[in-house]
């Protein structure tokens, strides 16, 4: 992924992580970007590496404990995708 995504991408984890209870997590086991995101979003936790140069923008998550349960990226953003809806719906009213 290019550089640039990966910014995007910290930008929109970051504010996932404003809204929703999150920490921030080692991964040795990643040189180019050893620290993940856990955000526990109403339908599972979700995580993301974040690369050291984005790690600024997660001032506000505090470090914590891996409770990585074995998901996909795929249910990773099944999850993502349900909580999104769920989100919409109690917007619009249809919750």
């Amino acid at each position: 992924m290019c550089d640039h995504i990966y910014r995007e991408r910290a930008h929109l984890v970051a504010h996932l992580a404003a809204i929703y209870p999150s920490v921030l997590v080692s991964d040795p086991d990643e040189p180019d970007a050893p620290t993940v995101v856990t955000v526990w979003l109403p339908t599972g936790p979700a995580g993301w590496h974040v690369r050291p140069r984005d790690l600024h923008l997660f001032d506000h998550v505090p470090p914590g404990d891996n409770h990585y349960d074995g998901y996909s990226t795929e249910e990773k953003y099944r999850r993502l995708d349900e909580a999104t809806k769920q989100l919409a719906d109690i917007r619009s009213g249809r919750s």
